[in-house]
């Protein structure tokens, strides 16, 4: 038989820190790259459920740099890029976009753009993505807020690209480990991804 063409996947998830790289420690007992890693993939299966192909930059706990994570963004022909961090302070999810000026005009994203630039075309597909994962979050009664950040590898990623932070709704941090909390982040994150795939299809 011929060999099934493999499909894009829609979304790379970069589950944040690993390996020696533990994160911010959110609790006495747990770590950042833990919880991040279960969120990746609790919303791999929601996104999976839905009919959009997710790939992983890791399912284990391995360490990454921010470059290998941002070829491996940059290498995958997804359309969207989603880093995952959690913490301990704050509420709820904050949804983050490169701190960068959008390009100039001409630059286009063919055009040779430094590494730490490559991101600049893509801001207003990014904003996009920011605004669709908000609203996902808001949909579900997560609290969210959305802002511009120097969160590496997000500069270097030439597609749209954001980063979810994620923090407890209530005081305590022990709530981001618990499967009822990941579920619900993990489904407002998808409606949010499912509906900007609409847009993306429905675009010319």
């Amino acid at each position: 038989p011929p060999p099934v063409p493999r499909v894009p996947p829609f979304v790379i998830l970069d589950a944040s820190h690993g390996g020696s790289e533990s994160g911010a420690a959110l609790s006495p007992t747990l770590l950042e790259k833990t919880v991040n890693l279960a969120l990746a993939r609790r919303l791999q299966k929601e996104l999976e459920a839905r009919g959009i192909p997710v790939v992983l930059t890791r399912v284990g706990d391995n360490a990454l740099t921010g470059d290998q994570r941002a070829v491996s963004a940059n290498t995958s022909h997804a359309s969207l890029y989603v880093a995952l961090h959690s913490s301990s302070s704050g509420h709820g999810v904050r949804v983050y976009t490169a701190l960068l000026a959008p390009a100039q005009p001409g630059q286009g994203a063919h055009s040779f753009l430094p590494w730490e630039l490559a991101q600049s075309p893509y801001l207003a597909q990014s904003s996009a993505a920011a605004a669709a994962l908000a609203a996902g979050c808001a949909s579900e009664g997560v609290p969210v807020r959305s802002s511009a950040a120097p969160l590496r590898p997000l500069n270097s990623v030439t597609l749209a690209a954001v980063a979810v932070e994620v923090a407890p709704l209530g005081s305590s941090a022990g709530e981001l480990a618990t499967p009822e909390y990941q579920q619900k982040i993990a489904a407002a994150l998808a409606t949010g991804i499912a509906a900007l795939r609409l847009q993306l299809e429905v675009a010319p």
